[in-house]
């Protein structure tokens, strides 16, 4: 491959420069027709995130909170800005595929840990990646459901897949989910551009997918349970 000439570069930039700032102008629409509502994911969800690792930290040592599940929660924060990011720059296909992530992440420590409790975090990480090829996705999912909620498989996939198989429509191609935006918001599909049906939408299956990141969470850490409460 030859190299890019300066000018080359040059060209693309200046188209870079152009595409990013449309973006200017579609964050200051969602700010403006979503409201107070423009900041919620980082509002509430990361000041979430904020009150468990501090009930954690109050509740458990340090060589306590050593394990994959405590490490991989530690990365959630991160995750939670970047989806206010994509929420107010009208990137919502995204955001699903990032809340699928942070589930399956979460469900997958907490699996390891709970069924290699002894292991330091560094074996715990390795088990990981030996599990993922036989446990994953929804199966990996329901596994941990089915003790977080304490119901059945019958009830966690009443409960609970049809929002994995809403966020899994953003991770694999889904012509049926395609056609849903293209009807709702052909522009959004194909640009950046804010829609408020789809901004609404994705901020509530946030609300739905943290609420079980939460779950797990507390059922990994019961000593928190009484603090939840209290909150």
């Amino acid at each position: 491959m030859m190299p890019m000439t300066a000018g080359r570069t040059r060209d693309l930039e200046r188209i870079l420069d152009g595409l990013y700032a449309n973006l200017k102008t579609v964050r200051r629409d969602s700010i403006r027709r979503l409201g107070p509502d423009a900041l919620h994911i980082i509002d509430f969800h990361a000041n979430n995130w904020i009150d468990i690792m501090e009930w954690i930290r109050s509740k458990y040592s340090r060589t306590e909170q050593m394990n994959i599940l405590a490490f991989q929660f530690l990365t959630v924060f991160k995750e939670t800005y970047w989806l206010q990011l994509l929420l107010q720059y009208a990137n919502y296909p995204m955001i699903y595929r990032n809340l699928r992530y942070i589930l399956e992440m979460v469900c997958q420590a907490y699996y390891i840990r709970r069924n290699y409790p002894d292991l330091s975090l560094d074996e715990q990480m390795a088990r990981a990646a030996e599990t993922e090829e036989k446990l994953y996705g929804w199966n990996l999912v329901k596994d941990v459901l089915r003790e977080v909620v304490n119901e059945d498989d019958g009830h966690v996939e009443l409960k609970f897949h049809a929002l994995w198989r809403h966020l899994s429509k953003y991770v694999h191609p889904s012509p049926t989910q395609m056609d849903v935006i293209a009807r709702t918001d052909f522009s959004s599909f194909v640009t950046d551009s804010f829609s408020e049906d789809l901004a609404r939408e994705a901020m509530k299956t946030a609300d739905e997918t943290f609420d079980l990141v939460n779950a797990i969470m507390v059922t990994g850490f019961p000593k928190i349970k009484e603090l939840t409460r209290q909150h």
